[in-house]
């Protein structure tokens, strides 16, 4: 504390400078101390000679094989990192590339050629070029050195196995443009809302069918079964609007008032683009949302830990595949002239310099997805010329030139001959050319029927400052510092969460959010669309974005966007934490209407369509109050709550199960639900729901569960098991209920094709049973969820389905589709959630290279895919499942903490913990194919270290490089 009060007087600049001095004294002293432990280590043999090395670097790996870079300057350590990367994950590297610059069938064959099409179309590496051509020539050198390392690799070594198997002798050099689109498609996957689309195709499906049929499509949509209000309200930062002088509510409408009828051709053309992207096997699940894809953080101030300084805590949450997303290492640069230049360890992505999530000697950052809305699709009405091909877009009469790229394709053939690969036969309509909209930021035209088209306008087109911030924030010296680099984070937003060690916690969320014309002009002619649907490009309905009038810092996008202070951010808030885990950060959809806030100065603040995750985020928040009103908190409860695998969903929404159980065993009940409460499998889970903790267990002994021996898993007590059957019956009853209600009357008035995502069903169902007082179980709409004619009262009728639905679930669990697991048992007491709960961390290629295989020895259950472990629902240890499962593997997950770290900011003594989900190496065979999977499986945690000393002293294997004599 008394290093932070010597600043408190200083500007940004000045503390930077002090600190950078003082590090770099430190950093002088344990050079000397490092590169003298290395001597010792690797004794008198001769530095490996690598073409490119301007000077010595050493390569130090301790027993949890996460290696120590440590050079005398910042580009040998990013040529030894590419070195590593491809080294360790080279095929991960090669894919990653290939998928976002279209050119997979190359690899893959032709499978990859329609995501080749749509990949290539919507422009990824376009915009890595241009990104890579106004970066900065220190960027642009990092970049350059990082290729040459993989490059050095790739020349004097064999190929992955996989090659082999794909009838590839080689590959083609790395470039430094690759980095950048490797980036880029992440944070496209990340950021991007393609569910437009679909809520395009849904609410004019629903306004046509309810004119036939008779009730309000658009109110269907918004208010009964679309809804973006979350199921739970906790938000990161209350009152955030109030306190930068915006209004809680303006005089606005509800979103379905006056929301005009949509053309039926234009419904058409975007069931089309949507049938094109769920094929996509990459834009698929961008469209579905079905997977809890996001992230966890919190930050704790030293006023509410036990050690008196800052504690963070980060998941970030993504598809877990082999190999791991993340790869663990650490990264010092050193020299007598400069002392330490840069010192970082953490998460890096293979193929991208640097270290993306993780600390260095005074700060450490995490992030989750914050699902702003930075893209906008058009309908555009075209031009053409006299061959029939499409040459213009048209806005406010006025016709205006697209530009036209020729792309071609390749596709590897697979006919026992190696490298060869043929060109694939495009149409001219069917990918061979791209037409690109100059208004649009240079998007594409993504789909086009006739004379019109639909274009998609991105922040991420153009020229973007993405990997100039990802090298810059590993030098932030302090939480301001790390604020203000941050302002190069200019698309695919993230909630960034900092700590440092001189007892500050901030939170940022950059990236530019575009301003569009009508809404902050309150300029709406009748038939204006909300951005969350496909917008008239025509400029009629002024659906534009607005020209830029006010830059911001590195400002990347030539619009108007949001300033800084406008979106959300703190440093230091009085209650002692913040939190996040994709939950709305500001309050914005918690009213079910993200269009009736207003800004400062005027304009409505529109950042997103709502749809945010919440339940994750209500449980962390819960328990952090919690546990800072019974404080000290450690590190301890940190890494507690990042293993908790509480369903919230379960304990909000079982009271309703529950109150049409005791409904159904009173004397005078109905005996169309006294029916189900006689049944022995209902009272048994009933018993067993009494008494739930909501917690997740396997309830087996081949299962991972939090605290095991990875290496020797114990049977489980009886209160897991107990915990683990009431998840299991909860679990299913969830599908069978939305299915019987929010399903089951959709199809019945002909929607049965444009049903909402899962998440959204399960969050409208909840909606109606919380307001079943009120409303009665009918909707805004006019239409009733819970429809039965023989019930005599809207509760009895709703309380059938609820029962009948748990009843529905106990019978599929007793039948064959389940037998693998329960063996057509009918004892409750035999669903035990680990033989339902599994995942198989999925290779690209095959079973082979997946994990399990049989190569590392997981714990597997006997006929069952995959391995076993706890979580669940959007719990906060995150292995979520489509809440409408009802098969056998449909409650496997894919995805989920890929990355789990928790840092004590301890000026005396930073302590970092870390674990990857998944092993260092990506080469099969290899001991590091899974090295760090084991720990993950039962929520351990590996040391993330960062003094060079250390690891030096403490490493098993010391490898030496230079520049060839």
């Amino acid at each position: 504390m008394t290093v932070l009060s010597a600043f408190e007087n200083n500007d940004l600049n000045d503390r930077g400078d002090i600190m950078r001095t003082t590090m770099n004294r430190l950093g002088s002293l344990l050079l000397g101390c490092t590169l003298a432990v290395a001597g010792v280590a690797h004794g008198q043999s001769e530095p490996t000679p690598l073409p490119g090395l301007k000077g010595p670097v050493t390569v130090f790996t301790p027993a949890t094989s996460i290696p120590s870079v440590v050079a005398t300057n910042e580009l040998d350590a990013a040529f030894m990192q590419g070195y590593l990367h491809a080294r360790d994950r080279f095929f991960q590297m090669d894919f990653n590339r290939r998928a976002a610059s279209g050119t997979l069938a190359e690899l893959v064959g032709s499978a990859a050629l329609s995501s080749d099409i749509q990949l290539r179309t919507l422009g990824i590496r376009r915009s890595a070029w241009e990104s890579y051509a106004a970066s900065s020539s220190s960027t642009r050198a990092v970049l350059q050195a990082y290729a040459n390392g993989v490059n050095a690799w790739l020349s004097s070594n064999p190929l992955p196995p996989e090659y082999g198997a794909l009838e590839l002798s080689a590959a083609d050099p790395w470039n430094p443009v690759d980095s950048i689109a490797i980036g880029n498609v992440a944070q496209f996957q990340l950021s991007a809302d393609l569910e437009e689309v679909d809520f395009t195709v849904n609410i004019g499906t629903y306004q046509g069918v309810g004119e036939v049929v008779g009730f309000d499509g658009t109110a269907l949509f918004f208010e009964d079964t679309h809804r973006p209000a979350p199921p739970d309200d906790r938000v990161t930062l209350p009152g955030f609007i109030q306190s930068i002088g915006g209004l809680g509510k303006a005089e606005a409408k509800s979103l379905s008032a006056n929301f005009p009828r949509l053309d039926d051709s234009r419904i058409e053309l975007a069931r089309n683009l949507s049938e094109q992207y769920h094929s996509n096997p990459i834009l698929g699940p961008l469209m579905r949302k079905e997977r809890d894809v996001g992230s966890n953080w919190w930050l704790l101030s030293g006023d509410v830990t036990d050690t008196g300084f800052p504690i963070i805590a980060n998941d970030p949450h993504l598809s877990l595949d082999t190999p791991s997303f993340w790869y663990t290492m650490h990264l010092n640069v050193s020299n007598e002239e400069q002392g330490t230049v840069l010192n970082t360890a953490g998460t890096s992505i293979a193929g991208i310099p640097s270290i993306v999530l993780g600390c260095n000697d005074t700060v450490c950052w995490g992030w989750t997805v914050n699902p702003i809305d930075e893209m906008d699709f058009f309908f555009e009405d075209l031009r053409f010329n006299n061959l029939g091909l499409p040459t213009h877009t048209v806005h406010n009469g006025e016709a205006e030139p697209m530009i036209l790229i020729y792309q071609s394709y390749f596709v590897n053939q697979f006919d026992g001959e190696f490298d060869n690969l043929t060109r694939a036969n495009v149409g001219i309509d069917g990918g061979a050319i791209t037409f690109v909209v100059p208004r649009r930021s240079n998007g594409p035209i993504v789909d086009l029927v006739g004379s019109q088209g639909i274009s998609l306008q991105y922040t991420g087109w153009g020229a973007t400052l993405g990997a100039e911030f990802i090298i810059e924030q590993t030098k932030a010296v302090d939480v301001p510092d790390y604020q203000e680099i941050s302002s190069k984070f200019d698309f695919g937003s993230q909630n960034m969460a900092i700590a440092d060690v001189f007892g500050n916690i901030g939170y940022v969320t950059p990236a530019e959010i575009p301003v569009r014309t009508d809404l902050q002009t309150l300029n709406q002619p009748d038939g204006g669309i909300p951005p969350m649907f496909i917008r008239d490009g025509t400029g009629a309905l002024m659906h534009d974005w607005l020209p830029v009038q006010n830059p911001q810092p590195n400002q990347s996008t030539p619009f108007e966007i949001l300033p800084a202070n406008e979106t959300a951010n703190a440093l230091n808030p009085d209650r002692g934490y913040i939190a996040n885990a994709n939950n709305d950060p500001v309050g914005v959809s918690l009213d079910n209407n993200t269009l009736n806030q207003v800004r400062p100065g005027g304009g409505l603040y529109y950042i997103s369509q709502g749809y945010y995750s919440s339940y994750r985020m209500g449980r962390i928040d819960r328990e952090l109050q919690d546990a800072i009103a019974q404080g000290p908190v450690s590190v301890d409860q940190v890494k507690a709550l990042q293993a908790n695998n509480q369903m919230l969903d379960a304990e909000l929404v079982l009271p309703h199960l529950l109150n049409a159980f005791d409904r159904a065993t009173a004397s005078d009940a109905w005996p169309g639900i006294a029916q189900f409460a006689a049944d022995p499998r209902v009272q048994t889970s009933m018993g067993l729901f009494a008494t739930w903790d909501f917690s997740t267990p396997t309830g087996i002994p081949e299962g991972y569960d939090p605290g095991e021996n990875p290496f020797g898993l114990s049977p489980p007590s009886q209160t897991e098991i107990d915990n683990s059957v009431a998840a299991t019956v909860f679990s299913t009853w969830r599908g069978q209920v939305i299915r019987n209600t929010i399903d089951a009357t959709l199809s019945a008035i002909g929607l049965g094709d444009n049903l909402p995502p899962s998440t959204q069903a399960y969050n409208a169902l909840k909606h109606h049973l919380d307001n079943f007082a009120t409303n009665q179980g009918v909707g805004a709409s006019g239409i009733n969820f819970f429809t039965n004619p023989e019930a005599p009262s809207a509760e009895d009728a709703r309380d059938f389905v609820l029962l009948a639905s748990l009843v529905a679930a106990l019978d599929m669990l007793a039948s064959d589709e389940f037998a693998p697991a329960f063996g057509n048992s009918t004892d409750v007491m035999d669903y035990r959630w680990g033989k339902l709960h599994r995942i198989v961390f999925d290779h690209p290629l095959n079973d082979v290279f997946s994990l399990p295989n049989g190569l590392y020895g997981l714990s597997t259950v006997a006929g069952l895919e995959g391995v076993a472990r706890h979580g669940g629902y959007q719990v906060v240890d995150a292995s979520n499942h489509s809440a409408r499962a009802d098969g056998l593997n449909d409650f496997m997950f894919g995805s989920g903490a890929s990355r789990r770290f928790v840092g004590s900011m301890d000026p005396n003594g930073t302590v970092y913990e870390m674990v990857i989900a998944g092993g260092q190496s990506g080469v099969i065979g290899s001991p590091l194919y899974a090295n760090q999977l084991y720990v993950w499986l039962v929520n351990g945690y590996l040391p993330l270290l960062t003094n060079p000393a250390i690891v030096a002293a403490i490493s098993e294997n010391v490898q030496t490089f230079g520049p060839p004599n």
